[in-house]
């Protein structure tokens, strides 16, 4: 009985130090993992980031080499830095910003831990000088100081206040859900909730003839213009932070057939005060027609084959 009983105290005492357990990896032990990925990155040592023999990293939907990429270009940590993790998933966020070189670039990560190791890196990167969505150089949405100003402060949602998992999700789902059918009705979101795409507003324009939502004279996140979204697609709801009550998800917008625009792959910030949406921060790019996304199970390549391709 005393040995049961110190083996009990001793893995509840592994359990509380943010080691991963059997049955995961809990917050402590996320954040450890991220922590130690990210210098890892910044110094440029791939062998100290805890990497899986079969880990995997894409960015902007292109698989790269350990050593290339991020693990060259990025040299520090950006002016906003924000960790958001979730034990039930195994997966950390990290959405902020980080230097390449002298360039400070908007940036969203998603980190999955198994075994006591990361096994897989998806990062959305986002420069000034980036194509827009119809391919022009430097046309992307882009306001550093406005993401500054606006990126909300790490918190700790009282307990009373949060909702579950899937009710998280669930409300997210309904800002999807208001954009594929051109009705903001369905948006569960709070009068005046704002939206920035790698820190540019993309809200509070005065209010167009026929927009749905009429109750006030400016756009908030749920006025949905049409914008020529035929789909949001692949959507992948990667961390839900219960203590923080956001949600991290990825997912493309696809265009409507005839739309020559170019497609937005994206991770957007959500954070849920109350049963509804405050405020959604993405960090997007526009890929060109020929890249695979996003390049990761099971939508391997999910793109529009070029005219050529017979």
């Amino acid at each position: 009985m005393k040995k049961m009983l110190v083996a009990l105290c001793l893995l509840a005492s592994l359990l509380g130090s943010g080691f991963a357990s059997a049955e995961g990896c809990n917050r402590d032990c996320l954040n450890r993992h991220l922590d130690a990925y990210l210098s890892a990155v910044v110094s440029h040592k791939p062998e100290a980031g805890g990497l899986w023999v079969g880990f995997r990293q894409t960015e902007n939907a292109v698989v790269i080499p350990e050593g290339q990429g991020v693990w060259k270009n990025v040299t520090a940590l950006g002016s906003l830095q924000r960790h958001y993790l979730d034990p039930v998933q195994g997966q950390a966020g990290y959405f902020g910003t980080v230097y390449l070189g002298e360039e400070e670039a908007v940036v969203a990560l998603r980190l999955k831990v198994q075994w006591n190791q990361v096994t897989e890196a998806e990062w959305f990167i986002a420069r000034k000088g980036d194509p827009g969505v119809t391919g022009e150089a430097g046309k992307t949405p882009f306001n550093l100081d406005t993401l500054r100003a606006t990126l909300p402060a790490q918190r700790v949602v009282p307990k009373s206040e949060r909702l579950q998992h899937e009710a998280l999700q669930a409300v997210v789902n309904t800002y999807f859900d208001g954009i594929t059918n051109h009705n903001g009705f369905i948006v569960k979101g709070h009068p005046g909730c704002t939206r920035y795409e790698n820190g540019f507003p993309t809200f509070n324009s005065p209010m167009q003839p026929g927009m749905d939502i009429g109750n006030h004279d400016k756009t908030d996140c749920r006025t949905q213009a049409d914008f020529g979204v035929g789909i949001v697609a692949i959507r992948n709801f990667y961390v839900i932070d219960d203590e923080a009550q956001a949600v991290m998800v990825s997912a493309m917008f696809r265009r409507d057939a005839r739309n020559p625009k170019r497609r937005n792959h994206f991770t957007e910030l959500f954070h849920v005060d109350h049963g509804k949406i405050r405020d959604i921060h993405a960090a997007f790019y526009y890929p060109p027609e020929d890249r695979p996304v996003p390049n990761w199970p099971p939508y391997d390549g999910l793109f529009p084959l070029p005219a050529s391709y017979h």
